[in-house]
């Protein structure tokens, strides 16, 4: 945050990316498409093996989130996380979290969508 002086006026300036904020928000988005997944096959023990395949994926977006809240959001190491979370979303076939996922593969292409604009408007 920078303080400008102009005219005895102060104006503060706040220097945020926003397609970093853009992504951000889809990162949010999709760690509650996963987590309301997760959700919906806490009641059963037999629905354990479907809902611990999601906790990569989850954690995957959690490093995501922390990466581009730094100072880097390297487009190698994101791409390559998304990935990881497309396939442990894709492994999932439990019909209970069919919505969740559903929704999880659109947050998905939409954040692979923002990722793709923020990297071209870096370049």
């Amino acid at each position: 945050m920078v303080c400008l002086s102009a005219g005895g006026k102060y104006f503060m300036t706040v220097h945020t990316s926003s397609a970093r904020s853009k992504i951000l928000a889809q990162l949010r988005t999709l760690r509650t498409s996963l987590a309301d997944a997760r959700e919906a096959l806490m009641h059963f023990k037999a629905d354990r093996v479907d809902r611990d395949k999601l906790e990569p994926a989850a954690r995957r977006v959690d490093d995501l989130m922390n990466l581009f809240a730094g100072a880097s959001g390297d487009r190698t190491q994101s791409a390559s996380w998304v990935a990881e979370i497309q396939s442990g979303v894709e492994q999932v076939t439990n019909p209970k979290a069919s919505v969740a996922l559903r929704r999880a593969q659109v947050d998905i292409a939409t954040l692979r969508e923002t990722m793709a604009a923020h990297e071209a408007a870096v370049n």
